[in-house]
């Protein structure tokens, strides 16, 4: 019992290390390196980075469940799909339900009601889209002769 709890004050501190050390390098990031950059450099930037975050993931993915990186990159872009598209879909599908109780329960008009729309600005978002459609149809085309 006694070194649960050592376990978990040791799990607890290292997490909070590891997310002040994310927050200190993250400000250091953005005030000496982006603020010099111009906006469509930074866009750029950001995508080639998230696309390249994207690529590890998938690399550490192969390597730790031994599939080969072809596999590992369609199974990786079909997570990274779902991770970035579920919770977008459903948040205007939450908030229309809690505005639609409050107005026929409490007779409270909180808002319109909101329609998903699918916003490529972010670089994020767009650089994860790019990378998910080439591992799919590369995965596809890669399969091809057996589908047929």
């Amino acid at each position: 019992m006694f070194l649960k709890l050592i376990v978990g004050i040791i799990f607890l501190i290292i997490s909070v290390f590891i997310a002040v050390s994310l927050n200190l390098v993250s400000s250091f990031f953005e005030q000496f390196i982006l603020s010099k950059l111009n906006t469509k450099i930074r866009y750029y930037f950001l995508l080639i980075l998230s696309i390249l975050f994207e690529l590890s993931f998938v690399s550490l993915l192969s390597y730790k469940s031994n599939w080969t990186f072809i596999d590992s990159w369609f199974t990786g872009s079909i997570l990274l799909i779902a991770l970035i598209w579920l919770p977008n879909y459903f948040r205007p599908f939450y908030e229309n339900s809690s505005r639609t109780v409050g107005k026929f329960n409490g007779g409270i008009t909180s808002g319109k009601v909101k329609v998903f729309k699918f916003n490529l600005v972010h670089p994020f978002l767009l650089g994860t889209i790019i990378f998910c459609s080439v591992g799919i149809i590369v995965s596809v085309l890669n399969y091809l002769p057996y589908l047929i």
